[in-house]
């Protein structure tokens, strides 16, 4: 209706008795999308066809309801749209008076002990007016004049629920949907390898360059953020260029202070979608090979972190400089890069 309102505006801008057309045609609109309109012309239509008796007979109306409606219709000149319910909203809406020593009293436990609710302040302000002879509010008052002055002094957890605050916005992170596929070194895939042993975990978090496939792993007693940040630190000094991606899984070991020092470094760090391992497919195949290779022969020795974390410094020794690779054209590590590469004896963990 309003796209042929707009033509006929176009086609008519200066006719006489335009307007008055015009406003004929949008209250027509308004009382075609009323059925309860409708229904009262149509009872009124009746009642001049065949009197009062038959039309309240026929409709379920009062026969003061029916000549209010014809009025109602009379007083408009004929205009439809006064037959459609008008609001029922109250135009003066009752306040809540609350007296100013209760309102300051509630305002000050409220500041005090931020926490606590309706139900608990309902006895220290009950004893406070009955010290001054006033008139307590009651509980459910008391919530109500909390919300509608907004007495929040600090931004509720698990309190008292702040209809006014902002929903948390979550983190963006830049995901990828596909595996890398670097012309140069300094991307670098992370991943870690949980190992039970005796109802005892371990976990081993392993790094590598995507193109040169440097690698380094170290076994700690937890996955902490400040273990993934020790083993990137590691990877970044024997890498012969400086890292400039960082692809991880979304585990919990790969936030806080290790996406922080991401940040801080210039470094992208990029989140692989969930239950997609094939898009760290190359950390994750290096955590076979390390598997198979090293840590379940030494599975024995898994509760001593020296002791494991020697043995995988001797078989990170051997990956680099013996272990040639299909992808660096039989080639090792060493080999690509033009010098040896020589790990430190792993530190003992930062968090245990």
């Amino acid at each position: 209706m309003s796209h042929e309102t707009d033509r006929l505006r176009t086609i008519l801008p200066r006719r006489p008795g335009y307007n008055v057309w015009m406003k004929k045609v949008v209250s027509t609109s308004a009382f075609a999308d009323s059925e309860t309109a409708q229904y009262r012309l149509r009872v009124i239509t009746h009642y001049h066809r065949f009197g009062l008796a038959a039309t309240l007979s026929a409709f379920p109306v009062k026969r003061s309801t029916l000549f209010l409606w014809q009025k109602t219709l009379k007083e408009s000149r004929g205009k439809l749209s006064s037959l459609i319910p008008k609001t029922t909203r109250p135009k003066v809406f009752r306040q809540m008076n609350t007296h100013p020593l209760v309102l300051a009293e509630i305002c000050r436990l409220r500041k005090t002990h931020y926490r606590l609710g309706k139900h608990k302040l309902y006895p220290l302000v009950k004893r406070y007016t009955d010290s001054l002879g006033l008139v307590a509010p009651k509980e459910s008052t008391i919530g109500k004049i909390i919300k509608v002055n907004k007495i929040f002094y600090q931004r509720p957890t698990l309190g008292y629920h702040n209809p006014g605050r902002k929903q948390p916005q979550k983190k963006q992170k830049t995901r990828v949907n596909k595996a890398p596929k670097p012309e140069t070194g300094g991307y670098v895939e992370l991943d870690t390898i949980e190992t039970i042993i005796d109802g005892i975990r371990r976990y081993t978090i392993t790094a590598i360059d995507v193109k040169l496939k440097v690698v380094y792993a170290q076994t700690f007693t937890t996955k902490h953020a400040r273990n993934a940040l020790e083993v990137l630190r590691t990877i970044a000094n024997v890498l012969p260029v400086s890292i400039h991606t960082v692809q991880t899984d979304n585990g919990s070991e790969f936030e806080g202070v290790f996406d922080q020092y991401c940040q801080q470094q210039k470094i992208k760090h990029c989140w692989t979608y969930p239950h997609s391992p094939k898009i760290n497919g190359v950390v994750e195949r290096f955590n076979r090979t390390i598997q198979e290779d090293c840590l379940d022969q030494y599975q024995d020795e898994m509760l001593d972190l020296k002791l494991i974390n020697q043995r995988i410094k001797e078989y990170l020794t051997f990956y680099h400089h013996d272990r040639i690779h299909e992808s660096l054209a039989d080639q090792t590590p060493s080999q690509v890069i033009g010098y040896n590469i020589n790990y430190q004896t792993p530190k003992s963990p930062i968090c245990v």
